[in-house]
């Protein structure tokens, strides 16, 4: 651990000189101060879960009030990560896919509830009595990923229709309708029905979508046979070691994992999605309303409901959000917008990991959305920590501008430390205190992601899992 310490003390050596001075209330708005919290959060975030870079973005009310990105985009040759560099979308790659077609329902060219036969006559016959509706909300019975699929990123295809192939005529799960399943391979249909309907493949129909909503460069299909320079490399975390991996084929599913962007074109389109739904009360009607089953069930799971495409749930504090997450070689995504706050806020990397990303996303947004003000934390402050029945005590150890729960023996504690292996035991977890206008919070950097435990009486509480809670209680 003190190797580990001496990484942090060096890394925010590095950081602005206004980081030296942690003696202060400092606001997290306006913007600059905003981004300065970010990137201590997210440099932090790296040096715990050995990630090698992170691109966050937000946009409020049209405007982008942060950017930030941490780390490297290739580690051989040491190029920083910057705020133009493209990421895998992963599945996030879905709700841009599920909003082209709202669109085309919007403008009347497609029903969402007529069998996808209909429109793709030469379709499999055992896939004609599914909709476009079930197959966004994950509620056709196709299949998620199956042994069967272990070549179908050989091949590079030009077309969502040319690679219907994939489906290799595999059998539904559930009748149409009657269950929430997930599946990318729904989303292959989904993307060949769209090219069916505008009569255009989806590598002119995207750039076409996202220049009328956006006006922005990205998202873009990921072509590895053609990839742009500024496209991050892929890593995966093995046990100590980061490792390069190779750029395997998605586009086998465009619409399902297919797309890249940055994280500030991302951020715009789901501002973009945001003002179209509060403009257009059709979208607002197709995108967000829970989808039932025919078995009297909403699509989804007890964190969200699934509407088109897009999940609806709500953040920590109970704020209503609609968000997607994405996870794959090379990747971990989320794209969150908050319909009350117009606000977007979308965070991508470049390695798979195992987190709790959309808390993660809650935690940076919050920060924001309610003006919070970092607080600094006094050296050899006495910390409790309370978890699953147990009580375990230590004191705060600050170095440089970072201050960590030092020797945290909790079980919580020894749990986190199963996930993203780097070869490190971790019991020193960084703490970050800030002040807001709904509260004290303290946000901690974990190997699965940034947890905002928020102030109640004298503790700060974080739920974990369904039925256990993480407390912490700081004394003089």
């Amino acid at each position: 651990m003190k190797f580990l310490a001496k990484i942090f003390v060096l890394t925010f050596l590095c950081l602005p000189s206004s980081y030296a001075k942690d003696n202060k209330t400092k606001s997290v708005n306006p913007p600059i101060q905003y981004e300065q919290e970010l990137t201590k959060l997210l440099s932090t975030l790296k040096n715990i879960t050995g990630v090698p870079a992170f691109s966050v973005a937000v946009v409020h009310k049209g405007e982008l009030v942060a950017s930030v990105s941490t780390g490297y985009v290739d580690t051989n040759k040491k190029i920083l990560a910057k705020n133009q560099h493209i990421f895998r979308l992963a599945s996030v790659s879905k709700i841009i896919g599920a909003t082209m077609l709202a669109e085309l329902v919007v403008n009347g060219q497609l029903d969402p509830d007529i069998p996808i036969g209909h429109y793709f006559r030469e379709l499999d016959t055992k896939y004609h009595q599914i909709t476009t509706r079930q197959l966004v909300s994950h509620t056709s019975g196709m299949p998620h990923y199956q042994i069967k699929d272990y070549n179908i990123y050989n091949k590079h295809y030009l077309s969502a229709i040319e690679a219907i192939e994939t489906l290799k005529g595999r059998d539904l799960l559930s009748k149409p309708g009657d269950e929430y399943s997930y599946s990318t391979h729904g989303y292959t249909l989904a993307g060949a029905i769209h090219e069916k309907i505008s009569e255009q493949p989806l590598s002119s129909s995207i750039p076409s979508f996202i220049k009328r909503w956006t006006k922005k460069a990205t998202p873009i299909i990921e072509n590895i046979e053609n990839l742009s320079p500024l496209t991050s490399k892929l890593y995966a975390i093995n046990g100590g070691t980061v490792d390069e991996k190779d750029y395997g084929e998605k586009s086998y599913s465009v619409f399902g994992a297919g797309l890249s962007a940055t994280a500030s074109d991302l951020a715009h389109f789901g501002y973009a999605v945001l003002t179209r739904s509060k403009s257009n009360q059709a979208y607002q009607q197709l995108l967000f309303t829970p989808t039932m089953t025919k078995t009297d069930k909403y699509a989804g799971n007890d964190k969200y409901q699934v509407g088109f495409g897009w999940r609806i749930g709500k953040d920590s504090l109970g704020r209503k959000v609609y968000h997607h997450a994405g996870a794959t070689p090379g990747a971990r995504s989320i794209i969150v917008i908050y319909p009350e706050q117009d606000l977007s806020i979308t965070i991508l990397s470049n390695s798979s990991w195992i987190s709790g990303i959309d808390k993660m996303a809650f935690s940076l947004a919050g920060l924001y959305i309610d003006k919070a003000s970092y607080k600094s934390l006094a050296h050899n402050m006495k910390y409790e920590v309370n978890y699953d029945s147990s009580k375990t005590t230590g004191k705060i150890r600050c170095a440089s501008s970072i201050c960590f729960l030092a020797n945290e023996a909790s079980g919580y504690s020894k749990w986190l430390n199963k996930f993203n292996s780097t070869g490190k035991f971790i019991t020193d977890w960084p703490i970050f205190a800030y002040s807001s206008e709904n509260g004290d919070r303290l946000l901690m950097v974990t190997k699965v992601g940034i947890k905002s435990l928020i102030a109640n009486g004298n503790y700060y509480n974080v739920s974990v899992g369904k039925d256990k809670t993480y407390s912490v209680r700081l004394s003089p």
